[in-house]
């Protein structure tokens, strides 16, 4: 067998039964997800216009153009005297292709990061916005640095390892969730469209 560093994920597999006491049946098993993700684009879904009540019309097919799931993210700049904040509801699709849906609240001068990675975005509608000055504030929606993972992951321990490019990290920031795959995710907070973003985990 390899030296421990440049095992296969079967040796890793392998490995992890014979410690789990098994007899090589695993109570788990190891996944390795391998992506590249796009530098984040803060006005993907939707371009710089006023805020309002109702539909936004969404940009690029609510794709974010890398094919991976990424949160969404929404920025608001006051005009004079900051408007009455509402809420935008975002609705799409998961890795999975089922449909998910969100709650984001903007806020003046603050980028607002969304935890659930939608790999689509199919509608965007605004609620509750009233005017508080001589116009209303503007608005950006795009997608951020949180990358879905593709499983649903019971515990933060069971991913084994990230690593950008060719450097391991070590304190990944990680979300995990058992119950809605669109809640599990690592950040990749310099993503360029070249660098590789990998994570072994379990499930």
């Amino acid at each position: 067998m390899a030296r421990r560093e440049n095992w296969s994920v079967g040796e890793l597999i392998i490995t992890k039964g014979i410690r789990a006491g098994k007899d090589l049946r695993l109570q788990k098993v190891l996944k390795f997800f391998v992506c590249v993700p796009a530098a984040i684009v803060a006005n993907r879904y939707f371009a710089s216009a006023a805020m309002h009540n109702g539909a936004y019309a969404v940009a690029n097919g609510g794709l974010p153009g890398d094919g991976l799931a990424h949160n969404v993210t929404c920025a608001q700049t006051a005009v004079d005297t900051e408007d009455t904040n509402g809420t935008l509801t975002i609705t799409g699709l998961d890795v999975d292709g089922k449909i998910i849906s969100e709650v984001l609240t903007p806020n003046a001068g603050v980028t607002i990061q969304g935890t659930k990675a939608f790999k689509q975005v199919t509608s965007i509608v605004g609620a509750e916005w009233a005017q508080g000055g001589s116009g209303p504030d503007t608005i950006v929606i795009g997608f951020g640095e949180l990358i879905g993972l593709p499983d649903r992951i019971a515990a933060a321990a069971d991913i084994l390892m990230v690593a950008s490019s060719t450097a391991l990290i070590n304190a990944p920031t990680v979300t995990v969730d058992v119950a809605v795959t669109a809640k599990n995710t690592v950040t990749m907070d310099t993503g360029d469209a070249t660098k590789k973003l990998r994570v072994l985990y379990q499930v």
